[in-house]
């Protein structure tokens, strides 16, 4: 009886070691094909980083365009004020 226990008991071990074989196995397959896609999502970020790098001085260039805005808002002024002398001017020309 005692032998036929522990053959009962080394087959259920080796049932049980096969089922843990196999199931690592699916498991090891199913993490292979995740690889493959995150490797293909890693090439599109690198692809995505090397077409983007040039835009790294935008931030520099913002400043710079920042700093015209206020340049060509002061110049807009100087013309509303010719503007304004010229027809004095004109109005003045006009009544001679």
């Amino acid at each position: 009886m005692e032998l036929l226990l522990t053959i009962l008991t080394a087959l259920a071990g080796a049932v049980l070691l096969v089922a843990l074989v196999v199931s690592l196995f699916l498991i090891l397959r199913t993490l292979q094909s995740v690889r493959k896609y995150i490797e293909k999502i890693n090439w599109g970020v690198r692809a995505i980083e090397k077409e983007t790098e040039m835009l790294g001085g935008v931030e520099t260039l913002n400043g710079g365009l920042t700093a015209l805005a206020g340049g060509l808002e002061s110049v807009a002024g100087h013309f509303a004020n010719i503007d304004s002398n010229v027809g004095t001017v004109g109005e003045a020309l006009l009544q001679r």
